[in-house]
């Protein structure tokens, strides 16, 4: 009977290290679906991040062109005031010049 305590010992020992082997089964698992849902909050996260900056980008560069074209019209429009100012005089002489070849090839509407 001096067997009985150690026997009793060992499965009181044995039934300890199948709860801590069954508890840290259960403490992996919970840490591995964790650690699994942080990834999946990372992922997200990571997509959500990359979707700004591209609309960011997207946005830069539209508005970057915004005022490549802007200043492209103004320049455009002061080359065109510039020539008109620059040749203005010349109307009245360059309608006159067609008017008269107009008549010289037509003649006048009112004979």
């Amino acid at each position: 009977m001096a067997d009985n305590p150690t026997i009793a010992e060992i499965k009181a020992t044995e039934i300890q290290a199948a709860n801590a082997v069954q508890q840290a089964k259960e403490d992996a698992a919970k840490k591995l679906n964790r650690a699994g849902a942080d990834a999946e909050n990372s992922l997200k996260e990571a997509r959500q991040n990359a979707a700004r900056q591209f609309r960011d980008k997207i946005k830069r560069a539209e508005e970057a062109a915004e005022t490549k074209a802007k200043a492209t019209i103004s320049k455009r429009e002061s080359e065109a005031q510039d020539f008109y100012t620059k040749n203005k005089d010349k109307i009245p002489a360059a309608a006159s010049f067609i008017t008269e070849e107009v008549m010289k090839k037509y003649g006048s509407s009112q004979a």
